[in-house]
């Protein structure tokens, strides 16, 4: 089975992740799927408009965290890969990102259920993001002794808010997203496919050789305030942390994982924050 989906109708093209049964967790097969579709997205002179959207009852939960087909996707703390191998994957990581957020035609991210780690990062480079009121968005990743990897939060929310974000790693609502700047729309869940399919037969409407130097305009913005050097930064302290070792009184997800199994890692790493974020 394919793990991204892609359908064309009345100048909208639409990018289903496509693993429901997995919580469309991105592991290192939906990624070369998506970097084969890319080029073609921008080629596609009959789509005016790109949705990403999840099949089932989630986003995307981020990365897959399973061991399996994940040596792209999440290079995990003491595999023995070269720093030319990691610095590699990083780049990929990074320029896939940044593909879509400079791709010459406007993409909208349609979220419903969980919008965690990677599938965050997926919502963010969209141009616009809409999503269900109930949705979660969040990175658990420093949860996990690994550092978040996408630049963009304190051009979308502020230097202030990334940290309480990144510092904390609560999740927050849909509502609570729009209310802070982090997506455009958060609206009934029971909505969300008219008001994203509205919004982008809206945008369908303007000529594309109108729409892409507009948007190519507006990041060439982001771009002048460091947004180019910050994907490099990235990739670097990527590396660093990659090479740190967990100290004995750290939770270690991966070697919880390797022992009790990828469900039980999931719940020793978020249970220590779930009455903090409550509380909050």
């Amino acid at each position: 089975m394919s793990a991204i989906i892609y359908e064309k109708r009345d100048g909208i093209g639409y990018v289903t992740l496509n693993r429901p049964e997995d919580l469309n967790a991105m592991n290192d097969a939906m990624l070369a799927e998506i970097d084969d579709l890319l080029p073609q997205l921008e080629m596609d002179l009959e789509a005016k408009v790109i949705v990403f959207r999840g099949a089932g009852k989630d986003f995307c939960v981020g990365q897959d965290l399973s061991g399996v087909d994940t040596l792209e996707v999440l290079s995990e703390p003491g595999e023995h890969l070269t720093i030319k191998k990691r610095m590699e994957a990083e780049r990929r990581r990074n320029r896939r990102w940044e593909t879509i957020f400079n791709l010459a035609k406007p993409t909208i991210a349609q979220v419903h259920g969980h919008c965690l780690g990677t599938g965050c990062y997926l919502a963010m480079v969209c141009d616009l993001t809409i999503a269900a009121e109930d949705a979660l968005f969040g990175d658990p990743l420093l949860r996990m002794g690994l550092l978040p990897h996408m630049p963009l939060w304190p051009y979308l929310i502020g230097i202030k808010k990334t940290k309480e974000m990144l510092f904390t790693g609560c999740y927050m609502s849909g509502i609570k997203a729009e209310q802070m700047g982090r997506i455009n729309k958060a609206v009934p869940r029971d909505w969300l496919e008219n008001e994203v399919e509205k919004m982008a037969r809206g945008i369908a409407l303007l000529p594309c050789d109108a729409t892409a130097p507009v948007k190519d305009a507006v990041n060439s913005v982001m771009e002048a305030r460091g947004l180019g050097t910050s994907w490099r930064f990235t990739n670097n302290m990527q590396l660093v942390m990659q090479q740190r070792q967990m100290t004995p009184e750290e939770f270690d997800f991966f070697k919880t994982r390797n022992k009790e199994g990828l469900k039980a890692a999931v719940e020793q790493r978020d249970r220590p924050f779930n009455k903090f974020c409550e509380e909050r």
